[in-house]
């Protein structure tokens, strides 16, 4: 479906480790230069699936599809930087700024950050020092991971949790229900709690 696109597509994140670590995949990020929104309608269209404009400002679409096993959600998204590699150190946790090129070799990983090393070293590390200053909730997201992919959280980073939780507050609420409840579909809740 990809196959004729002007411009790179990539794989990015969450998709990408879970891939590494042989998880089951939920959903698929998708970073594109520009014109995710558009993207995303086509890629809906042509698997025959719902189409959302989820953020306009920041280019982002999302396909839902359903598939023989269940329903699977693609999001795609314009660069959060003027490149994927911006894109990349822009992001939350180092095991989370991965990215394949869709038409390339699929084996070849793109890692700016050390996330492989980290994946299989099972740490969750901050990509930059403004990566949780940035987002709060990803206080919320270190330790749901942390527990999720059975990994110790490097000092910096549970510094940096530790300090910004409490403007997880000052966040969007829904936001915040909504890492909650990912929370509590661990296998061990209580340990995240």
């Amino acid at each position: 479906l990809l196959a004729g696109e002007q411009q790179p597509v990539y794989l990015v994140g969450g998709v990408v480790r879970d891939a590494l670590l042989r998880q089951p995949i939920k959903d698929v990020d998708i970073a594109v230069a520009s014109g995710g929104i558009a993207l995303a309608r086509r890629i809906a269209n042509g698997l025959h699936g719902a189409f959302f404009p989820l953020d306009t400002d920041r280019d982002v679409g999302r396909a839902i599809v359903e598939t023989p096993n269940g329903r699977l959600t693609i999001d795609v998204a314009g660069f959060r930087g003027a490149s994927l590699d911006a894109d990349l150190r822009d992001r939350d946790f180092t095991i989370n700024a991965l990215a394949v090129d869709l038409r390339g070799d699929l084996t070849n990983i793109i890692d700016p950050t050390g996330g492989i090393t980290d994946a299989f070293g099972k740490v969750i590390r901050r990509c930059n020092p403004g990566s949780v200053a940035a987002d709060p909730v990803r206080a919320l997201r270190a330790v749901r991971q942390s527990v999720q992919f059975g990994c110790r959280i490097e000092a910096e980073t549970l510094a940096d949790v530790r300090r910004f939780a409490p403007r997880v507050l000052d966040t969007s609420i829904e936001r915040v229900r909504d890492e909650l409840f990912r929370l509590l579909t661990l296998d061990k809740p209580a340990a995240a709690l």
